[in-house]
């Protein structure tokens, strides 16, 4: 048996070295994750708006365009119980704290990260924002998720000495591809495919989850803006109208019995043409400009409450 255990152990060790090493290499390529959570640690308390949501923000609304001072926390895939969480996580140092601007997008209410298939992204959240998102052991090592995908990084950032980071110091992120005009058009069709019908069963979840950022904010006198973020025809023409319209309905009643709330529906607005996307349900630079702009300008007009 003492044979046994010692070859055992000397045909695993090189393994569990390589595993350790790995790890190490992994958590010491610069990510998006990381420095979001960096700039929160140590500029939450001059933080004025803060945008929080999925890529529809984190691609959509760039702070360099907006009057006061802003950061971008939001992040592909993050779900509003993510958005909450972040809010909870920095709760003694949002002392400027005027506005919370959160997305709400078709899929918004009925989908949450912890239960869909990017819910490997939930380790990014235990490892560099310090946020319980997952019971699962393995979410805290980089090396347990995705194999390939870590690979390619450990390649492409010690090889070929590319930077893998897609967001700017004050969090926005603009995309890196151009997609050519018939895979433009179908995406609005896939899009609205894959988040329709996303658990429906988390709509009173996602709808409390709300109640808190709202009581959170008026806790602490702070306005919730919640918006839904343009799209190109292709995707909202292909939307399955209840599960719309019972995410406009939810909106609007929010903003109608909640005095630091308000609610815009951004979906169909015309200021946004074919120039502004970058596929059908998310914005290029130009058009996150311009949603910028134009959110600043609502932040500006609201009134605080009395």
């Amino acid at each position: 048996m003492r044979q046994f255990l010692k070859s055992t152990f000397l045909f695993l060790l090189p393994m569990l070295v390589l595993g350790i090493l790995a790890e190490f290499l992994l958590r010491h390529i610069p990510n998006d994750y990381e420095l979001k959570s960096n700039y929160l640690k140590l500029h939450t308390s001059e933080i004025t708006i803060l945008f929080l949501g999925s890529s529809h923000a984190f691609y959509g609304i760039n702070p360099d365009n907006i009057k006061e001072k802003s950061f971008n926390a939001a992040y592909v895939s993050q779900s509003l119980d993510l958005d909450d969480d972040i809010l909870e996580k920095y709760d003694a140092n949002w002392k400027s704290l005027k506005f919370i601007v959160v997305p709400i997008s078709y899929f918004s209410l009925y989908s949450s990260l912890k239960h869909n298939d990017e819910s490997w992204r939930l380790k990014n959240y235990e490892i560099y924002y310090g946020i319980k998102a997952t019971d699962d052991l393995f979410s805290h090592f980089e090396i347990f998720s995705r194999f390939e995908q870590n690979v390619d990084k450990l390649y492409l950032y010690y090889i070929k000495k590319n930077s893998l980071l897609s967001s700017s110091y004050l969090g926005w992120g603009e995309h890196k591809s151009v997609l050519g005009k018939a895979e433009f058009l179908n995406s609005g069709t896939i899009a609205a495919k894959r988040h329709t019908g996303i658990n429906e069963e988390y709509f009173a979840k996602n709808k409390a989850v709300l109640e808190r950022i709202i009581s959170f904010a008026k806790q602490r006198n702070i306005q919730v803006l919640f918006y839904t973020p343009p799209a190109y025809k292709t995707y909202f023409e292909n939307l399955d109208a209840k599960q719309l319209n019972q995410t406009t309905h939810l909106m609007i009643d929010l903003a109608a019995h909640r005095n630091n709330v308000t609610y815009i529906n951004l979906l169909k607005d015309n200021s946004f043409d074919i120039s502004d996307f970058h596929d059908a349900d998310h914005l290029n630079r130009f058009g996150a400009k311009k949603l910028s702009v134009m959110l600043d300008g609502v932040i500006q007009h609201i009134n605080p409450p009395k």
